[in-house]
């Protein structure tokens, strides 16, 4: 027996030796997906003998598809293995053979986000808009994300177009969102550039609209197989579904429980619905899980069973007993980040590697606290994919503020200056210079002796310095939290940030504001002593560490897997997310909380903390820790007995409608109503109000009583 088929269970066999037709295969976590699916292409490949490049096998991620080609070429030998790749980039190997019945050269460039931001700059100032009349990041999501979602729409009417009539186009509008969209393709067209969305429209329109391409194609892929086909998106799907329209081998693996990339447009049903689509379709369920505990596997089970749009399977452990997950329910964040260290701690102490342990949170802001208490207590980590929390810009740009308002010195001068712009160029800056080392004194000195001389006329010169000065007059007077406020205000930079619309910065500043404001609970606390610990917190973030906890989003952790992992943060608003606004997007939220679960092979460690989140909302346990059975937990600490009941009132209230239309209600302020309809995409109730003139849409959770 080919050693590909060693070890095989026998669910992963028939995976393997089903090729004809269309199968699906689905493989919920730790059940050996990656295993079969390469297993697969080797018994294709080696006992079929079909060529490679008759075959098209599709990763997810880049990571995804060398690690299958290393695993392939270990088994046999070295093979041409082109066509295992993600779908992005099939649809370049395609668009350089194909991309020419577009008019555009077969080396056309591939535009990145920088580039996106680039080119909008440039148009930004071509119509004369401002930031503060449009963000970058606004304009890419609801113009260019949006409006190419629907491929033929800007192709057909657009790129068949010539530059001139564009151009005409153009001109004509008067929209300013059409007028930024048609400049983008203009600018494409001009440089023969495609981004991320356009090779995957490109191939599919190619691929509908030239019948002897497709036909090509059709006869070169006599198999495909589609890895993680719960986060493909509906276009994606179809260029698959045309690839595979002749031979018909399509195989596609995954989990619906882990579709948790419908921002990306992916979509559960596309997976669940697939015997519905190929009522041909064999399907192949891999129920051995090799990866966590029994009872690690049972927690995540019964949390997952609440989603009702699922395929059920039931999941058999192979690992050997262990013991439940513990939740540790703390009364702050800091008590909740020093359990989670003094935990890890042990951890290490019985031998284990800190590398075999991953925090897992659901936004990044939520490492601060993490990062502090890892530092004091000499716990070494690693941020996975992303920047240690004081090492973030947007917080470095705070910190610089608070020292101009200690020190004042020349760094944190440069930084603020023009956060937001204050239109002070290299030329004043150059003028500064020379002002501050003729006079033996710092820039900021220099601008307070000279910013009434023509040279900054027209800047905010004056701006900043009555910022600046006036928050320095309040230091040692308002607490610390307060001081970040006001600079925050009078220098405009908060808004600054609202106005690019990121709000995972601006979490991020609320994050900072919650640190500061715990700094000032020291009666004694000033500010020079929290910029103190702050550099010294950055100076350690910087030391090299060989071994390391990871910390990482739950999004980032998808795919693997550790021996020990910690959910911190399992707070309703928190996790789940406190913009998620339909039930389907729950569902979503639970998925997530599956996933990050299941990345445990031997100990799962969950936690909350008590107080209020950065929105002022006081903080209860999340809705998951009950989804997921108490029978199934171990609690360090008891919960308020009033805790669980409130929890399950607010998950009842976000998910499901209490009340049908036609009834009378009674709101705390609007008073009695009728309410008109039920919305439960949006999970509203359309309420006419006996004191209001218009009807209100008011959302499943609101306090409503029958009247």
């Amino acid at each position: 027996m080919q050693n590909w088929l060693n070890g095989l269970n026998p669910e992963q066999k028939l995976a393997v030796t089903t090729t004809e037709g269309h199968v699906r295969v689905l493989a919920g976590p730790g059940t050996g997906k990656t295993r079969a699916l390469t297993a697969r292409y080797c018994y294709l490949t080696e006992t079929l003998g079909i060529s490679a490049r008759n075959i098209l096998c599709v990763t997810f991620t880049n990571k995804a598809a060398n690690e299958m080609k290393q695993r392939i070429r270990g088994w046999v030998g070295d093979l041409d293995l082109g066509y295992i790749c993600t779908l992005h980039a099939f649809c370049v190997q395609f668009l350089k053979e194909e991309i020419h019945v577009l008019h555009f050269p077969k080396n056309f460039i591939i535009l990145d986000t920088e580039d996106e931001r680039t080119l909008l700059l440039k148009i930004f100032e071509d119509m004369g808009l401002t930031l503060r009349q449009a963000t970058i990041k606004q304009k890419i999501d609801e113009v260019l994300e949006a409006r190419k979602v629907s491929a033929d729409g800007y192709i057909d009417e657009i790129f068949m177009l010539d530059n001139i009539k564009l151009q005409k186009r153009i001109e004509e509008t008067e929209d300013i969102n059409e007028g930024i969209f048609l400049r983008y393709l203009y600018e494409q067209k001009k440089n023969f550039a495609c981004d991320f969305n356009d090779l995957i429209n490109f191939t599919a329109y190619i691929l509908r609209h030239h019948p002897d391409i497709l036909h090509k194609w059709q006869e070169r892929m006599q198999y495909i197989m589609v890895d993680e086909f719960q986060d493909v998106s509906a276009r994606q799907y179809s260029i698959v579904r045309m690839l595979s329209g002749k031979h018909k081998n399509l195989f596609i693996v995954g989990d619906p429980d882990q579709t948790i990339y419908t921002w990306r447009n992916a979509h559960v049903k596309l997976f669940l619905d697939f015997d519905e689509v190929y009522p041909d379709a064999k399907t192949i369920v891999l129920r051995t899980n090799y990866r966590s505990s029994p009872q690690i596997l049972k927690a995540a089970d019964e949390l997952i069973q609440k989603n009702i749009l699922r395929y059920p399977k039931d999941l058999t452990a192979t690992k050997p007993d262990g013991v439940k997950p513990l939740f540790f329910h703390a009364q702050s964040e800091k008590e909740e980040a020093d359990w989670i260290s003094g935990e890890i701690k042990k951890l290490l102490s019985e031998g284990i590697t800190a590398d075999q342990i991953a925090v897992l949170y659901r936004a990044h802001y939520l490492s601060r606290s993490l990062e502090e208490s890892f530092m004091r207590n000499s716990v070494p980590y690693k941020i996975y994919s992303g920047i240690e929390f004081y090492a973030r810009a947007e917080i470095k740009d705070c910190i610089a503020y608070l020292r101009m308002l200690s020190a004042s010195d020349d760094i944190a001068f440069l930084r603020t200056i023009n956060l937001p712009s204050r239109k002070i160029g290299k030329k004043k800056l150059e003028f500064l210079k020379t002002v501050a080392e003729s006079e033996n004194c710092s820039l900021y000195e220099a601008l307070k002796r000279t910013c009434s001389q023509d040279v900054f006329k027209g800047t905010g010169a004056k701006r900043y310095l009555y910022a600046i000065e006036s928050v320095k007059a309040c230091v040692g007077r308002l607490p610390l939290g307060a001081l970040l406020q006001k600079i925050m205000d009078l220098s405009g930079y908060e808004n600054y940030l609202r106005l690019q619309s990121d709000q995972e910065r601006l979490d991020n500043i609320a994050e900072l504001k919650r640190a500061v404001d715990e700094a000032g609970t020291d009666p004694d606390a000033t500010l020079d002593d929290f910029l103190t610990r702050v550099a010294l917190l950055s100076n350690l973030d910087g030391k090299e560490k060989r071994q390391a906890v990871k910390l990482m989003t739950i999004h980032t952790a998808k795919g693997m897997e550790f021996q020990y992992v910690f959910i911190c943060g399992m707070n309703e608003g928190v996790f789940p997310s406190r913009k998620i606004m339909t039930a389907e997007d729950m569902d979503e939220e639970r998925r997530l909380a599956y996933v990050a679960m299941t990345r445990a092979i031997k100990g799962l460690f969950l936690s909350d903390s008590e107080g209020f989140s950065n929105d002022n909302v006081f903080k209860l346990p999340s809705r998951f820790i009950f989804d997921a059975g108490k029978e199934n937990l171990t609690f360090v600490r008891e919960l308020p007995q009033s805790f669980e009941s409130r929890t399950k009132r607010l998950a009842c209230r976000n998910e499901e409608q209490l009340f049908s239309a036609g009834q009378h209600v009674k709101h705390p302020v609007f008073g009695d109503g009728i309410i008109l309809q039920v919305d439960n995409k949006t999970q509203t109730y359309r309420i006419k109000f006996e004191q209001l003139e218009t009807e209100r849409a008011i959302q499943f959770k609101a306090p409503l009583t029958l009247s």
